[in-house]
């Protein structure tokens, strides 16, 4: 086959699914970027989308010869070897980085690097802080004993849904110095990085050999792969297997996170991971502690799950002999005292309850059908060094659907052997006649079916069987409660039985009136409606029936000042006879007027006018209005307006309002009141001057018309200077004003007013 060389991301990008295929009959396919979609997108990490299974990236390495010779000849070796590698993601972006470290990896599958090695990458290997998108590892695993391609994608993807510490996985078509290796599964690698995305670790120890557990005689099994050298919380861990029972259980959970590890068991087991760390082989796991000391379990290596060999789908607690007679045939320790312990086996079978439902809330067929859709007909078909048959790699991933359905239906029936358990059951509702009480229960258990029967004084209460109840007039003062019983066929029978409550007398209360008894207020009648209790209501006016006044307030009007006001109420309710009563009467009295908004208007200075702006008056209210000075009445001053006169100079000046209308309470305001300035003369003429302008005549001032009742003095001027004395409305010129300019002040001054001088024009004298 020839080799598979990548086109641009541009094409890879732009061209459609279908002529991508017919353009590469002589070449591999493109890294697209799939079903364009970030649903599968995990993390808010640099890597987050390159971890999306249904976006293919390629990855180029290439090798010098020295590293060549190494991986072939000692494949074996755990000494990272130096390459350079161009990445190119979904989207058509490539990166090249040199000088990172490649090793062989795997078990069993371990080959030379021809034969389709699986391989891991460590962009840092030699160069400080190198990294791609973030990350400094990445793993590329061959899936050579995956013929469906999908086991891994598909595994993690439901662990990581259970809340456990699990890679998230994509796909890379890899080519090694220009040779086409295929398809590869690309598995977020565990290291510090990825482990902090859940929690903060203190050390990560990888299990490095077949049947590594946790116990004395396997110790030595893990590497310290993250943290420093003191194994005090690996051996606490260890040291925990040798009880059994209730002291097992104290101990184990000083040392381990027990949510977390029955959940990796019963996912080991749901997937029948016969090759984890569950079953006998104790293989392919990784051990993190938290900076509390608790130990969770990273499980590594899914190629095994989901076996179509009846003997390799594993027994839900662990029973019957081990696949292939492997090893000693024990399982993992922490299964083996969780099974014996009831609390734990309980834990554990719940756990597997709840991945079945993880698994069909995550629609595992459509997710797996998905990957497919991408990789089958454009990756699968051109693989060269293994699994390319399309035929063979369909019937495996149509596999998965069988399994999980044969799984569900396995779950099913080893629930069905087991008798309930007594479900969870609280009881809520009011404890009064006519309220409802609700039995809140519910059992993991989805084979177990729920029955009610509730209890009056300890004993059943006739055809009451349903989840809720109503209480009566007879459970008035008696004691009410509910058995909840789960059942399975012939099994025994499991049941809770709730707090008894006592019911007490919740019959609505006869008629009574509250709120405002005046005109214009608001009147409410009780009791009201509620559920189980229906009211009608009748108003009364001096014990007659208003006209329209049904509902269950009442606002006072003109026509009820100086009337007394009831109200009838028939009640319907629940458990209780209808009772029709009448309240006590209210008598309606004064009602309260709106307070208006009040506003002076105009310029505050004697000779000025005020005026008064006002709003919000009730319709019909008769409104008379008295001006103040200094909070004392102004004598005639009873209109909206006012005309400021000397006698308000320096004054406060207001309005004070008063408001009336028949069956309300006189309403007396006040407006801010406003300080009164000088006033500002209107007619302010500029005088003239009459006669010779020659020496030993008589000038006149001519002073015009000024406002009424100013007083005007005179002031004459030489070169716009006063001449002393020369004060009169005339003025005599004399031989000094010979050559010199004269002129005239005029100065007016008024009571109240700003006083005002003019000048006149000026004349020279002969």
């Amino acid at each position: 086959m020839k080799r598979f060389g990548l086109r641009s991301a541009a094409l890879a990008i732009a061209v459609s699914f279908s002529l991508l295929l017919t353009s590469q009959s002589a070449s591999a396919a493109l890294p697209v970027s799939g079903i364009s979609s970030t649903a599968y997108n995990e993390g808010s990490d640099k890597a987050a989308p390159f971890y999306n299974p249904l976006a293919v990236s390629a990855i180029n390495l290439t090798m010098p010869q020295a590293t060549v010779n190494e991986l072939n000849n000692n494949p074996g070796t755990t000494v990272y070897q130096p390459a350079s590698v161009s990445i190119t993601t979904a989207d058509g972006v490539t990166t090249n980085i040199s000088n990172i470290g490649v090793r062989l990896k795997g078990q069993a599958t371990r080959t030379n690097l021809y034969g389709k090695a699986a391989m891991k990458l460590k962009f840092d290997a030699f160069v400080d802080n190198q990294k791609f998108m973030g990350l400094t590892r990445m793993t590329l695993n061959s899936m050579v004993q995956d013929p469906s391609y999908l086991r891994e994608a598909t595994a993690y993807r439901f662990y990581r849904a259970m809340g456990l510490i699990a890679p998230r996985t994509t796909y890379s078509w890899v080519t090694v110095n220009g040779a086409d290796f295929g398809l590869y599964a690309n598995i977020e690698s565990v290291d510090s990085q990825m482990v902090k995305r859940w929690v903060e670790p203190k050390h990560i120890y990888s299990s490095n050999c077949y049947m590594a557990d946790l116990t004395y005689s396997q110790s030595w099994c893990f590497d310290t792969n993250y943290g420093d050298a003191n194994r005090s919380d690996l051996n606490a861990a260890i040291a925990v297997s040798i009880y059994d029972g209730e002291a097992w259980w104290n101990e184990v959970n000083k040392v381990a996170n027990m949510t977390s590890v029955i959940s990796l068991m019963a996912a080991d087991l749901y997937s029948s991971n016969w090759d984890g760390y569950t079953d006998v082989v104790q293989n392919n796991y990784y051990i993190v502690f938290d900076q509390s000391n608790k130990l969770r379990i990273i499980p590594w290596g899914q190629d095994q799950a989901f076996p179509i060999d009846s003997s390799a789908q594993l027994d839900w607690l662990g029973r019957g002999p081990a696949f292939r007679n492997f090893g000693n045939q024990e399982r993992s320790v922490m299964l083996r005292k969780c099974v014996a312990y009831a609390p734990c086996q309980k834990l554990l079978v719940q756990a597997q309850v709840e991945i079945k439902k993880k698994t069909d809330a995550l629609n595992i067929p459509d997710f797996k059908n998905k990957i497919a859709a991408v990789i089958n007909n454009a990756y699968v078909r051109y693989q060269s060094r293994s699994n390319a048959n399309l035929s063979d790699v369909t019937f495996w991933q149509n596999w998965l659907d069988v399994f999980f359905g044969n799984r569900n239906a396995s779950l099913t029936t080893f629930l069905n052997s087991r008798a309930p358990e007594a479900p969870n059951l609280t009881l809520t509702g009011a404890a009064t006649v006519g309220s409802t009480l609700t039995a809140d229960a519910s059992i993991w258990d989805y084979t177990a079916t729920l029955g009610y029967q509730w209890l009056r004084d300890g004993q059943p209460i006739a055809n009451q069987t349903s989840r809720t109840y109503q209480l009566k007039i007879e459970d008035q003062a008696k004691l009410v409660s509910v058995r909840v019983t789960s059942s399975k066929g012939i099994l025994p029978s499991a049941s809770t039985l709730s707090q008894a409550v006592l019911v007490s007398t919740a019959q609505a209360p006869t008629a009574s009136i509250s709120g405002s008894n005046a005109v214009g207020g608001l009147l409410s009648a009780t009791p009201v409606v509620s559920s189980g209790v229906q009211v009608s209501y009748k108003w009364l006016r001096a014990g007659k029936a208003i006209t329209g006044a049904t509902s269950g307030i009442y606002r006072p009007t003109l026509s009820d000042f100086g009337k007394s006001i009831s109200v009838i109420t028939t009640v319907t309710q629940t458990g209780f006879p209808q009772v029709v009563s009448t309240s006590s009467a209210l008598t309606i009295g004064a009602g309260t007027l709106p307070t208006p908004t009040l506003a002076i208007a105009g310029s505050a200075a004697v000779g000025n006018s005020l005026a008064l702006n006002i709003s919000g008056i009730e319709t019909g209210a008769r409104v008379s209005y008295q001006w103040l000075r200094n909070g004392n009445a102004i004598s005639s001053a009873t209109r909206g307006t006012y005309l400021l006169k000397a006698d308000d100079l320096n004054a406060n000046v207001n309005i004070r309002v008063t408001i009336s209308k028949t069956g309300y309470n006189n309403l007396v305001v006040q407006a801010i009141a406003k300080v009164v300035g000088l006033g500002s003369l209107i007619k302010t003429p500029t005088p003239l001057i009459t006669g010779s302008y020659k020496v030993s005549s008589t000038l006149t001032a001519s002073p015009g018309v000024w406002d009424a009742s100013s007083k005007l003095t005179y002031q004459w001027l030489r070169n716009g200077v006063a001449i002393t004395g020369a004060t009169l409305k005339t003025y005599r010129l004399t031989s000094v004003d010979s050559k010199q300019s004269i002129s005239v002040q005029v100065t007016a001054n008024k009571v109240g007013y700003q006083s005002v001088t003019k000048t006149s024009s000026s004349g020279l004298v002969n």
